[in-house]
Formats: C-alpha cells, sequence, structure tokens
C-alpha cells in the first residue's frame, strides 16, 4: 500500500513539473487517512489440564507458527541465584531423555521448521515453526523438550561458560552498564532488578538440581497459554493442542513474588565512572503504571510525544535544535507490577550536563500545559498506525495472543486496541504527565568519564559515584 502512495506522488510531481500553467502546491499533500485494519478473529479454549489455547487461522501461506508461553521468568529466579529461569530455557533443545541437542536441530532442520526456547522477565516462551505438512514434526519436538528434558550437565557447563564470558564483555559496553544499574536503582530489592541472565556472581553457582526444580515447579499447563496460527483450521488446531498437550499433569505452582516495588522520594543520581569513555550514556526515569493499569494507554501515547523516534520533543530538541546527540527517545517496559518509564540519550563528556539539564527540563515542561492538538493526533496516528505492521506474519500474531494471556488483558483487547489509543485526549495525556510522570521523583543513571562531567551535575542532588571496577550488580547498592 505504501508502494501505490509513492508511485502516486511520484506521477502528481512529474505532471506538477510538466505544466508552467499550474501553481506550485505548497508543502507536501496531506496524509490519507488510515484505513481500519483489526485484529483477526481467533478461536479460545481451555483444556482440561488448565492450558488456554488459541487458535488463529492464517491461510495465505502454508505456514503454521506456534507459541507456548509459560507465565514463568526471571522473576521467579532464587533471590539469590538470578540466571536459573535464563539457563532452563535454554536448556531445552540442547538434549531430552530420548533425543541429543543435535537430533532435534536435525530432525527440524530436515523439514525447514524452526524450535526454539528463551525466558524473560515474565514468562518462558518455546516457539515452533513449520511447514503445514510438517506440524506434527514441530509439535512432537516441543512435547519432548517441555516433557522431557535431559538438562545435561556438560550442556550446562557449556552454556555457564558461554554465558560468563559474554557478560564479561558487557561489563564494558556503556550501554549494558547504564541499562543495568538503572533497572537496579528504579527496582531496588524486587526480583525486576536482577539481570535475567545471570550475573558474574550467580552463574557459576548455578547447579543442574536448579534447573531441575525451576521445571519441575514452574513448568505447568494451568499457568501457560498456547498459541496455533496459520494454515490450520481451528478444530485442527485445538485437536492437535489436546494430542500432544493434553496429558500435560496440572500443579500447584507457588504464587508471584508480591515483593512491593518502591517508588522514589526526591531525585537519585548514579554515576559509573568509566575512564575509557568519550561519551556519556544516560537514563533518566521510575516506575510506571502496570501493563493491565487502565491508563497504560495514556502513558503510552504520553511517552511517544515525549521521545518518539525521530519526532518526539527530546529527539527535536536535544538532536535537531542543540546538536547534543544523534539520538533521544523515551519508552514503557511493561511488567505485571509496575512497568518502567525511561528516557535515554547520551553525548560528549563535556556537555553532559547541559544534555541532562535539557532533558529534565523537557519532561518538566511536559507536565505544564496540554499538548497541541497537531502533537496528539501525529503520537497516536503513529501507533495505531504501526498497529498493522506488527500483525502481519503468523509469529506476530502468536505473539499477541500469548502477551494478552501473560498481563490478563481480556479476549477483548486485541479487538479494541485500536480505539482505546484513537481515545486517548489531551487531558488524559496532561493527567498522566502530571500524576505519573516526573523530573524530581526520578532515577538519573550517568556512565562516562565521570572526572568530565561530575562537578558539572552537583546542582541536581548529591551523586553516587561507583568506580567500574567496584560496581557490583547483584547487590541493591551497586558496590562490591
Amino acid at each position: 500500500m505504501r508502494l501505490g502512495r509513492r508511485i502516486g506522488l511520484l506521477a502528481i510531481l512529474l505532471l506538477t513539473a510538466c505544466s508552467s500553467s499550474r501553481p506550485k502546491p505548497e508543502g507536501p499533500p496531506a496524509p490519507a487517512p488510515l484505513g481500519r485494519v483489526d485484529f483477526p478473529s481467533y478461536d479460545k479454549k481451555v483444556l482440561p489440564n488448565g492450558l488456554t489455547v488459541y487458535a488463529l487461522e492464517y491461510h495465505e501461506q502454508p505456514i503454521v507458527a506456534i507459541r507456548l508461553m509459560i507465565t514463568a521468568g526471571a522473576e521467579r529466579d532464587p533471590a539469590n541465584l538470578p540466571g536459573v529461569a535464563a539457563f532452563t530455557a535454554d536448556l531445552l533443545n540442547k538434549g531430552t531423555k530420548t533425543r541429543t541437542a543435535t537430533q532435534i536441530a536435525e530432525l527440524i532442520d530436515q523439514v525447514g521448521g524452526t524450535v526454539e526456547a528463551a525466558a524473560d522477565m515474565e514468562s518462558t516462551n518455546i516457539t515452533a515453526r513449520a511447514l503445514t505438512d510438517s506440524v506434527n514434526v514441530a509439535f512432537e519436538l516441543m512435547n519432548d523438550i517441555i516433557m522431557h528434558p535431559a538438562f545435561s550437565g556438560e550442556e550446562l557447563a557449556r552454556d555457564q561458560q558461554q554465558a560468563a564470558s559474554n557478560l564479561i564483555a558487557n561489563m564494558q559496553d556503556a550501554d549494558f552498564l547504564a541499562d543495568a544499574v538503572f533497572q537496579r536503582v528504579i527496582y531496588g530489592n524486587h526480583p525486576y532488578a536482577h539481570l535475567q541472565g545471570g550475573t558474574l556472581g550467580s552463574i557459576p553457582r548455578i547447579r543442574r538440581d536448579d534447573v531441575v526444580k525451576f521445571h519441575n515447579t514452574y513448568y505447568a499447563p494451568n499457568i501457560s497459554a498456547l498459541a496455533i496460527v496459520g494454515d490450520l483450521s481451528s478444530a485442527e488446531s485445538f485437536k492437535l493442542a489436546e494430542q500432544w498437550f493434553g496429558s500435560w499433569q496440572k500443579k500447584d505452582v507457588p504464587q508471584r513474588n508480591e515483593t512491593e516495588i518502591p517508588k522514589l522520594e526526591g531525585r537519585r543520581l548514579v554515576i559509573v565512572d568509566k575512564p575509557d569513555s568519550v561519551q556519556t550514556k544516560i537514563r533518566v526515569g521510575h516506575t510506571t503504571v502496570a501493563r493491565k493499569d487502565p491508563d497504560y494507554f495514556n502513558v503510552l501515547v504520553a511517552s511517544y510525544i515525549l521521545g518518539g523516534s525521530g519526532s518526539g520533543r527530546l529527539y527535536q530538541t536535544l538532536r535537531a535544535e542543540r546538536g547534543l546527540t544523534y539520538g533521544a527517545y523515551t519508552g514503557i517496559e511493561p511488567h505485571r507490577g509496575r512497568g518502567d518509564f525511561y528516557s535515554t540519550t547520551d553525548t560528549r563528556t563535556e556537555k553532559t550536563a547541559e544534555t541532562l539539564n535539557l532533558l529534565l527540563d523537557q519532561i518538566q515542561k511536559f507536565r505544564s500545559a496540554e499538548v497541541p492538538p497537531d502533537e496528539l493526533s501525529n503520537a497516536k496516528s503513529y501507533l495505531i498506525g504501526s498497529f498493522p505492521l506488527n500483525i502481519e506474519v503468523p509469529n506476530n500474531l502468536a505473539n499477541r495472543l500469548t502477551t494478552v494471556f501473560l498481563y490478563e488483558l481480556g479476549d477483548n483487547y486485541l479487538k479494541t486496541f485500536r480505539d482505546r489509543l484513537a481515545d486517548v485526549t489531551a487531558a488524559d495525556v496532561l493527567r498522566v504527565a502530571t500524576d505519573k510522570i516526573s523530573s524530581e521523583n526520578v532515577a538519573v543513571v550517568l556512565v562516562g568519564k565521570a572526572n568530565g562531567f561530575t562537578h558539572q551535575v552537583e546542582p541536581l542532588g548529591k551523586a553516587e559515584l561507583i568506580p567500574i571496577d567496584a560496581l557490583d550488580l547483584d547487590s541493591p547498592t551497586l558496590r562490591k
């Protein structure tokens, strides 16, 4: 559709250039109204063992995407052992009681499919993709790696070595450090604060028994959802779900950790001294609404107006007007509990204070008046217009369905997504900006050459200076 618009615009420009009798248009033509694209209809069924199954027919290609989400991830790691959920997921396709890792890979490769597994903060996802006539192979392998994983000690040791090597490299990456420290500052002792893949302290201490215990405790159908999207009828999808996962035994799964998420009182400024840096990485933000909160859409629109890619106020001020950075953005990281609202940018060492002050000033100004109609309209148009791009292929459709399950958003959520965005008003944005966005009760994390800017940012508050060699991401204090 976009190609057709471009061709049409080109034709108009050529005709204008060839005719001297017509006046030249002033500026580009107004964009055409967005066409409505709704989420496709789907069917839902809950098996006797508690497994929720979504079936969505997608017959444009002979492909089926399968996504099993278990609503247990790094949040459920033992308090002193971050990384267990990640290793449990990663080892699933590294061997079962009857198949080696090589045999699993070869079998799925023979049918041109994929089988993968990974854990994030609040879920573990096992995904498969196969041609319709090979879908049973994909289901068989998914069943095998979920029900009968070997959790080989040798494979675990190999994974630990690789994870530790990657983390050592990441600990020299300023962006990684800024993100990790920011999460620890805003979430404190809450599980959301720890590194999903483990830390240099925890990775070597993870044992096979820890992985087996996590699997035995949390891999259960009654806290899981299975989305089947592709070239199958709903009846066929439900039959396959029953065939391959109907015998999966439900479990009494422990309740989620309800540790209270702290709220920042005042501004907390943390500086990680990385002497070899020529730029300062800047993170500013705090916790915000849970994903299920009715104000989520209002905060989402607010975040795009403030820091949308290439168009937000931060980008315009810091990049377009001042040339202090290549980019400045604002976003939301959603969770079942309180998510986080963050702004991110980087700048030359000597411009750290100027950049940070401008960023905080823009946040404060954002809270002082309603956004103009054109800003609000542009933000909503972008967010609404990007929705169809995220539901173009079976994998994305399956992901949307399991996300609804994870956050308990309700069966009507995907049908009303666009309308709820369209209903956001300037008054709504100002209200959440005033109540839920702050430049004062906020975490500020700076990673860079500290002696080049620390004295410049002192007016913003007392800084906690942490040399990179003394940084400990296992500790709520961030110090060894």
